[in-house]
Parts: structure tokens; sequence; C-alpha cells
């Protein structure tokens, strides 16, 4: 079963990890970090329960506009 790890960042803000069995990273925050713990457990919970689901594919970059 994978772990999700929520924790404590240097900067001080929250981040987010799901790891599995064999320790490899599955998915983060992204290195966004939020303020508050319970907003990053909260957001993490919600990727990993399928919240968005239905958001569309795309294949621009992170950082193209459009």
């Amino acid at each position: 079963m994978a772990e999700l790890n929520v924790y404590q960042r240097p900067d001080s803000n929250w981040g987010w990890r799901l790891i599995s069995d064999n320790g490899n990273v599955i998915a983060t925050d992204g290195g966004q970090g939020y303020e508050h713990e319970s907003v990053a457990q909260t957001m993490a919970e919600q990727v990993i329960t399928g919240h968005y689901k239905d958001a569309r594919t795309t294949r621009k970059g992170l950082h193209d506009r459009q």
C-alpha cells in the first residue's frame, strides 16, 4: 500500500508526496507548498481519491499560455 507523506518544508510551508511500496515517489504537490498542514492534507486526498478525474488532457508545457 502506498504512503501519503505530509511534511513541513524548510521554508515552513507544508508539502505532500505519495510514496509507493518500493519507495518511489508517485505524486507530489509539485513544490507549491501550502501555508497550513490541513490544506496540504486536503489537496493530497483530493488528488489521490480522484477529485480531479474529469480534468481535461492537454499537451501544453507548464509555462505555455493560451
